[in-house]
């Protein structure tokens, strides 16, 4: 048998030309029922099966075999059987570029791209792309797009070539792209363990000489600055470190590499005891841990002795939330876009605008929020509950949207949970959105979802509309009702709280 598919295998990669791995970002399957397997060769076991056209994130690559991730899919598949692709990166001439839903002047309006603004090419037709980018997906005329290029330097970084230093890799695979941003597209992939020469730096970013003489940015959170070595005695000055967003990790050592401790919050405030690299080394709960040096705000023992140092994070307003830590979960993002609705929205982009919504809600009302993502960025279901369960947060909501395309008609908002200390959280919020979204109201349901599962604060997941239908794709899709689904839950996080107190 082993002989019979080595045989095949062979037969169909003389059919395929073996594309070139090198700077994909994503592989398309060229095959159906692709044995997905545990390593690089035959001789691995088979963990699951992919299918002809779907796409996947690429991790990494080893001789002809390429690692794929997606949903919940991670494995090795051949080469010589999918189709390496790199996203084509484009930018609007003009402000208020026309997004339309189809290729022609006639179609409906999705959004706008101002001028610089960048996007990805995904598909075209004639003088029609389609795009995708953080403010809208749909069709554009090519004659107001250029194919993106670098920028010059600004006057804030380096006009010249020669080495500052140099950086090394800490990531498995790290990603050089043609910018300072994980949007700009991908020029090369180096491993772990390489040492490059690096001829700026800005915002946390690297850009790197790569071995034929191009030039890239690596994300400084992903390599060590060699010449830094141990450089407490160059942040001597510095006594204290802020943080500047929700969910900072608080780790056990130097690197993004390192144990996660807990997540902080913005506002808390920390003594520091060294630097190493570009790494705070802080005193948390009695014990050395460390904090990325590139997310924090610093204080000098120059700074205004009489500037009150906060001791909690900072309160954001005032109301029934007072003191209650919420982690908001954006579903999907990144290569995953979760449900496409029937205009073709994607349902991470719903999630995250509302997820965004309803972070400004509860703040407003005096809740401190953790995000589990806050831009179109992949994270995986594991990490999701690790950020949750290393927090000090009182409850966690997944936010999401349904689809049901075999039948159209399906409508409804409905609340999961999992753990029985969940129940009365998933009923008090399905209430409050009713009321205030007034969509059909499906109730509250057990749900299996690993987010729940593994959680070990009262966590839900809610559904807050079906892509499905064209008429709720619509109404979900619009500030306004957005607005009222997070007024609905902070309603049912109050009478939560209050029955709980």
């Amino acid at each position: 048998m082993k002989q019979w598919l080595s045989f095949i295998f062979i037969m169909i990669s003389l059919i395929w030309l073996t594309p070139n791995l090198v700077h994909a970002n994503k592989a398309v399957i060229q095959v159906d029922h692709l044995n997905i397997r545990s390593g690089p060769s035959l001789s691995h076991s088979i963990i699951g099966k992919a299918h002809n056209q779907e796409t996947y994130h690429v991790v990494d690559q080893k001789s002809d075999w390429v690692q794929i991730q997606g949903n919940d899919k991670k494995g090795w598949v051949a080469g010589y059987l999918v189709k390496m692709k790199q996203d084509q990166s484009v930018t609007s001439k003009v402000d208020h570029l026309r997004v339309r839903s189809e290729p022609g002047v006639n179609s409906k309006v999705r959004g706008y791209l101002m001028k610089n603004e960048q996007a990805t090419k995904q598909d075209q037709q004639g003088e029609w792309v389609l795009i995708k980018s953080d403010n809208a997906s749909g069709w554009v005329h090519s004659d107001y797009l250029s194919t993106y290029t670098q920028k010059s330097p600004t006057e804030n970084q380096t006009k010249t070539t020669s080495s500052l230093g140099e950086i090394t890799v800490t990531a498995a695979i790290l990603n050089v792209r043609s910018q300072r941003s994980t949007n700009s597209s991908i020029v090369a992939q180096v491993s772990k363990g390489k040492t490059f020469p690096y001829i700026a730096e800005s915002n946390g970013w690297y850009q790197i000489k790569l071995d034929d003489s191009k030039t890239g940015w690596v994300a400084g959170w992903l390599v060590t600055n060699d010449d830094a070595g141990d450089s407490t005695a160059s942040s001597s000055d510095v006594t204290k470190i802020t943080l500047q967003f929700n969910g900072t990790n608080i780790r056990t050592g130097p690197s993004s590499n390192t144990t996660v401790l807990a997540s902080g919050h913005k506002g808390e405030q920390f003594n520091v005891l060294g630097k190493e690299n570009q790494w705070y080394k802080i005193q948390y709960q009695g014990k050395e841990a460390y904090v990325a040096g590139w997310i924090v705000k610093e204080e000098t023992s120059s700074s205004d002795a009489d500037a009150p140092a906060p001791s909690q994070p900072t309160k954001h307003g005032s109301g029934g939330l007072d003191g209650k830590t919420i982690v908001i979960d954006a579903g999907h993002g990144g290569f995953d876009p979760g449900a496409i609705g029937i205009s073709g929205s994607y349902e991470k982009t719903l999630t995250l605008q509302t997820a965004q919504q309803l972070k400004r809600t509860l703040e407003q009302n005096g809740a401190q929020v953790i995000m589990t993502r806050s831009n179109d960025s992949y994270v995986s279901l594991s990490a999701r509950t690790i950020i949750s369960n290393a927090s000090q947060a009182d409850l966690f909501i997944s936010v999401h949207y349904n689809s049901y395309p075999q039948s159209a008609s399906a409508t409804g908002i409905s609340t999961y949970y999992y753990h029985s200390n969940a129940k009365s959280l998933a009923s008090n919020i399905q209430s409050g959105m009713r009321r205030t979204t007034e969509l059909r109201d499906r109730g509250i349901r057990h749900g299996d979802f690993h987010v729940l599962r593994n959680n070990n604060k009262p966590a839900v997941l809610l559904e807050l509309g079906f892509l499905s239908n064209s008429k709720e794709e619509q109404t979900v899709s619009s500030a306004n009702y957005q607005k009222k689904v997070s007024q609905g839950i902070k309603s049912g996080l109050e009478n939560y709280f209050n029955k709980s107190s």
